[in-house]
């Protein structure tokens, strides 16, 4: 307390001196001024690089966006409707018919918003892993990803309902086999997804929903789940390479994603 009593003290001394002699406030000021003036470019440049990134992001997804432009005609109730059929009955035919409509049988789909932290994140490690893929990939397969955008203005958009409100309450079934396939991942026992995140989810509950939801759709043979066989909400990692990493990770079910190769 004394320690404190006397630092109070010094510095009280000091402003006192300032007030009282007053030649040295004009420099003071002028200082202050010249510190401004020399701290806006920075200012300007830390504004302009978020600008940057945040455009760069939007521009990523948007070169995989279904739209839900047009309600229950739009791509992204159509891709939607065909998903939920295959991972709800997966015959032969609805396999197919998701392969035609996206043309493939294993991709990454998600849910994003323009101006999200946690999905610009994911997207430095989506963009990464696809110009790598074939340095972490090594099983034949190419890289496919659609979004769909959460905060999507649309004409179908009202005052009461955003266009994704009105696409989740068109699709809670889906939504409930999404969180029904998390929690049968060995990412969710490994304690890597929350269960509020995963309550949300099957509550399709926009005011809670999380984005970035990512879900890997995969109907290829193997061990796996088929259909939704991986979620995750967000990508970790303090590189570039370390989320793509991940991301290859849920490609493969291996590591983070694979039961066998952590302990509980």
């Amino acid at each position: 307390m004394v320690v404190l009593t006397a630092i109070g003290a010094f510095f009280k001394k000091i402003w006192d001196w300032i007030r009282q002699t007053a030649w040295i406030q004009p420099l003071l000021i002028v200082g202050i001024i010249f510190g401004v003036i020399f701290s806006i470019p920075a200012i300007v440049n830390a504004i302009k690089n978020a600008q940057e990134e945040a455009a760069a992001t939007e521009t990523y997804y948007h070169k995989y966006q279904l739209s839900l432009e047009g309600g229950p005609t739009s791509a992204a109730y159509k891709t939607t409707d065909l998903l939920y059929k295959a991972v709800e009955n997966p015959t032969e035919e609805n396999v197919n018919a998701v392969k035609d409509d996206v043309g493939n049988t294993k991709f990454f789909f998600v849910y994003v918003e323009d101006n999200c932290e946690y999905c610009a994140q994911a997207k430095s490690g989506f963009d990464y892993l696809e110009k790598n893929w074939s340095s972490l990939i090594h099983d034949g397969s190419e890289f496919k990803l659609v979004s769909i955008f959460a905060d999507e203005y649309t004409s179908e958009t009202t005052s009461d309902k955003t266009a994704f409100v009105q696409y989740m309450e068109h699709f809670p079934s889906f939504f409930e086999l999404a969180a029904e396939a998390a929690e049968n991942t060995d990412y969710y026992e490994l304690k890597n997804i929350n269960d509020e995140d995963i309550a949300a989810l099957a509550d399709a509950d926009p005011e809670t929903f999380k984005a970035p939801a990512i879900f890997l759709v995969d109907f290829t043979a193997g061990p796996h789940n088929q259909g939704i066989s991986e979620v995750m909400f967000g990508v970790s990692g303090d590189s570039d390479l370390d989320k793509a990493t991940l991301l290859s990770h849920c490609w493969n079910h291996t590591d983070e994603f694979s039961i066998d190769n952590k302990t509980l």
